[in-house]
């Protein structure tokens, strides 16, 4: 797996690395940019800074559907980052991320779940994604279970969330042990494998069940851990223009809610 890529000016002078598929959605189209050298310049910024470019391309979106300023304004977003690097008031308060932005200047459409910004799989049409970034104890995470390509429109709810919770414990398997989610393809049909050369190295007598189960009782302690914190079906809600404003052009609203998906971890016993 090659993870990266290097963006480069009309110069040849490296930009920045890497540009990734999150940063051209939320830093880039989501904020009206399209030009690629402007986004390069503005992940480049992002990098330096150390913020993510989903929360950040979210936030800085916000404040322009806030009427700060103009979608597509680059100057702007640069100036947003520079009032965030010099902690300045306002910079302060964007530095708290979109759901926080949201809430100050009274913006009613917040891409947010469980206060973190949903990615560019939009719940709307990645439905399985969508269910997972719901119900997930991390708020919007896509990476928590991301079922892309998942022909939604054509499965029950029931069968949406059994395909979300599949993906999640063996998301959490790979988070769990150290493996790069990107390499699932193999490593979720190499558990024997796995289990044989864990055994090799430390000399244990773990089965390829020990792995499904680990994902398992990682994503309980989790939603444990949530449950005791206060958060209930409420916090597993879409905000609620995903549902009054299909999406273009498939022209599809949000079908599923909080309390649709908010026990689906029950089924992990």
């Amino acid at each position: 797996i090659q993870c990266s890529n290097i963006y480069h000016d009309a110069d040849g002078k490296e930009v920045t690395s890497p540009v990734e598929y999150e940063t051209l959605g939320l830093l880039g189209t989501n904020c009206g940019i399209g030009d690629p050298d402007d986004l390069a310049a503005l992940n480049q910024i992002a990098n330096d800074l150390g913020v993510d470019t989903i929360e950040t391309g979210a936030m800085i979106a916000v404040l322009m559907e806030a009427g700060l300023a103009q979608f597509g304004d680059v100057q702007f977003m640069i100036e947003v980052l520079k009032e965030i690097r010099l902690g300045t008031e306002k910079g302060k308060i964007w530095a708290q991320g979109t759901a926080r932005v949201g809430d100050h200047y009274n913006v009613a459409r917040v891409p947010v779940i469980k206060k973190q910004a949903i990615s560019a799989y939009d719940p709307r049409v990645i439905e399985g994604t969508g269910i997972t970034m719901m119900a997930t104890a991390q708020g919007a995470d896509h990476t928590a279970g991301n079922l892309a390509r998942l022909k939604s429109r054509d499965m029950s709810l029931e069968q949406l969330l059994e395909a979300s919770l599949k993906v999640q414990t063996q998301c959490a398997t790979s988070d769990s042990i150290g493996l790069c989610i990107f390499g699932r393809s193999v490593t979720d049909a190499q558990y024997p494998f796995l289990a044989e050369a864990a055994n090799a190295a430390h000399g244990t007598a773990i089965t390829p069940e020990f792995f499904t189960q680990l994902g398992a009782d990682a994503l309980k302690l989790e939603h444990e851990f949530n449950k005791q914190a206060g958060f209930g079906a409420a916090d597993d809600e879409l905000p609620s223009f995903f549902y009054t404003e299909p999406l273009a052009p498939a022209n599809q609203a949000a079908r599923f809610h909080g309390a649709d998906v908010h026990e689906m971890y029950t089924q992990l016993g």
